[in-house]
């Protein structure tokens, strides 16, 4: 019998959740829509929740984040013409952005058969379509580094697994390149480096990454060592190898 991943199990039982919701919200629907001003006047029910089900599922929302309810948590009298949550109004906007998108500025494109814009192209599963390197690198700057790893930590355990985020070594090596470069605080990167490495300690760019970082700092020694494994792990590092000799002979 074939295992499933805890991520694989997280995301289908928040995809269930998420059905049984808009499912209930179906019901609630009426026959008859108002205050429709994106959608077309005269959409078919089966074609809004559809509608709404994509947003959900993009955002990773229930309908709650841009509806009204009467009371929290329940469905039911929830009052969908309402415009007083501002989400809804950046809703309807986002609307017409992907619609501008899809329509006149698609066709300059010269594509054929293009793939269409939808929330999830951008969202993947979040509210706010941030990338995991930008969330990092603002907790550096607001906490520090422990900051930027415990959060690392924590979108990794809800959402690895799934297309929200990207865990791969590259996500940490771009924050740790920025902090040395963009900050000038070696020590930080190189603790950054250090934690990328115990989650992934077969990435032979993250070697390559740290020993440069080590070799800015005046490190010699850990350098020698980061662009061996490095090299160690990738024989075809043509530039941790270079790095390599030129620590080694002083050039």
């Amino acid at each position: 019998m074939r295992k499933v991943s805890a991520g694989a199990r997280l995301l289908a039982e928040a995809s269930l959740v998420l059905v049984l919701w808009t499912a209930s919200a179906a019901a609630q629907i009426p026959d008859k829509f108002t205050n429709l001003k994106v959608l077309p006047k005269n959409i078919s029910k089966d074609e809004l929740v559809g509608a709404m089900r994509g947003f959900s599922g993009g955002l990773g929302v229930r309908c709650n984040f841009c509806h009204v309810e009467a009371t929290p948590g329940d469905l039911a009298g929830m009052n969908f013409a309402s415009v007083d949550k501002k989400e809804k109004k950046i809703a309807r906007a986002m609307m017409m952005m992907v619609r501008e998108i899809n329509g006149p500025l698609m066709h300059k494109t010269g594509i054929d058969s293009p793939v269409p814009v939808k929330c999830i192209t951008c969202h993947h599963g979040v509210m706010r379509p941030e990338s995991l390197a930008d969330i990092l690198k603002h907790d550096f700057e607001k906490s520090g580094v422990d900051s930027a790893k415990a959060d690392y930590l924590a979108l990794k355990a809800k959402y690895y697994g799934g297309a929200s985020y990207d865990f791969r070594p590259r996500t940490l090596n771009e924050v740790a390149e920025w902090v040395a470069n963009e900050k000038n605080m070696n020590d930080a990167a190189i603790a950054l480096m250090q934690f990328n490495i115990e989650q992934d300690p077969t990435a032979a760019g993250s070697y390559n990454l740290l020993g440069r970082i080590q070799a800015g700092k005046g490190d010699k020694e850990g350098a020698i060592a980061s662009f061996k494994k490095a090299i160690e792990l990738d024989p075809s590092d043509k530039q941790s190898a270079k790095l390599l000799e030129k620590l080694q002979t002083g050039q």
